[in-house]
């Protein structure tokens, strides 16, 4: 399922006021790194839609040595993605493909990471798109997900649409979005149960969804990580 609106509007939209959601992304990432202790890691973006997530990356010095691939499956979005890189001088820094995370491209155990935002509630089968993610996962590799909930904190999504109507965006449409529950059910079905942690913040930015976790590597890491998380 398509955004409702042009790839130029949703560049518009993600270069000037999702900055928080950018910072939380970029955060994670670095606190990932230092778990897994890797110096030159990949970092796949699925659904980058225009790539402006990327660019923030690509000028924060403590991930100048991440090798950075968008992906998105509308072509509309790729081409926008492609024109943000280059307009940002950043052709040797982000790379942009055309695929589909449903029947990724890449190699089994390829890369360490994978970052996505806002993306479930657009795939056609969120099973199948969490066994392709797991799939390409390095030993010991994590994937992070941020996705809108449709059932957000009031305050989060007042905030959020305010952002939205700033730029001329319509509000977000919540019917559409998934529960936490929901995605831990398909993350149940997808067999990766034990892989997972699914987070959803209750105040601040991050209420307006949930976080996925999903790592490969023992389930016993696993549960010690979620047990760390919630003393945080």
């Amino acid at each position: 399922m398509p955004v409702h609106y042009s790839a130029e509007q949703y560049d518009r939209y993600t270069e000037n006021s999702v900055e928080v959601y950018d910072d939380a992304m970029t955060r994670r990432l670095r606190q990932e790194q230092r778990l897994m202790r890797v110096q030159s890691p990949t970092v796949l973006d699925i659904g980058t839609g225009t790539a402006q997530l990327l660019v923030r990356m690509a000028h924060d010095p403590l991930l100048a040595n991440f090798r950075l691939i968008g992906t998105d499956f509308f072509e509309d979005m790729v081409a926008q993605a492609r024109e943000t890189v280059r307009r940002n001088n950043l052709i040797d820094r982000v790379s942009i493909e055309h695929s589909d995370v449903h029947d990724l491209p890449n190699a089994d155990n390829s890369v360490e990471f994978v970052i996505s935002r806002s993306t479930i509630h657009h795939w056609a089968n969120p099973v199948k798109a969490f066994q392709e993610i797991y799939r390409v996962l390095k030993p010991e590799g994590v994937a992070i997900i941020h996705e809108p909930r449709r059932d957000p904190n009031p305050d989060a999504l007042a905030e959020f649409n305010r952002q939205r109507a700033a730029v001329g965006v319509e509000p977000s449409r919540m019917d559409e979005k998934y529960t936490a529950d929901e995605v831990r059910q398909f993350l149940k079905d997808a067999g990766l149960a034990a892989q997972s942690i699914v987070s959803a913040p209750r105040s601040g930015p991050g209420s307006m969804g949930f976080e996925v976790r999903l790592s490969k590597c023992h389930p016993w890491k696993v549960r010690v990580i979620s047990w760390i998380a919630k003393f945080k």
